[in-house]
């Protein structure tokens, strides 16, 4: 039996960014978001959802930047899973981060407010 553990430890207070545009297409949709993420500063990110085959859920990834001052600088990789939940979507991201950490991204999009809310941990 394994003792190996994950450990979450939260990076920062939820926060919550503006939706920038939505762009559907045939067996995607791309969403852009942008706001202030505390440790990462000012971020944009997007996110490629890829439906699976009941349209109610799938795949995610994309990529995101935050720039903290003008020699503080952020980028990370994420990918994922996402499902529909009511007129919102969840997504759970595995990020790598360009500082050499990992997170756990757990997002929820409320479409009616055109935002987003991420709650980050950090894997050790």
């Amino acid at each position: 039996m394994s003792t190996d553990s994950i450990t979450l430890q939260a990076r920062q207070e939820r926060t919550t960014m503006q939706v920038t545009s939505v762009e559907f297409r045939d067996e995607e949709t791309v969403i852009t978001a942008q706001g202030e993420m505390g440790t990462y500063g000012t971020v944009y990110t997007s996110y490629l959802l890829k439906y699976d085959s009941s349209g109610n859920g799938g795949t995610v990834s994309g990529q995101g930047r935050g720039v903290v001052d003008k020699d503080t600088f952020f980028s990370g990789t994420f990918s994922g899973v996402w499902k529909r939940d009511g007129s919102n979507i969840l997504m759970r991201n595995l990020v790598n981060i360009s500082d050499g950490t990992t997170n756990l991204d757990s997002i929820v999009v409320n479409t009616g407010q055109r935002n987003l809310s991420i709650d980050v941990y950090v894997i050790d």
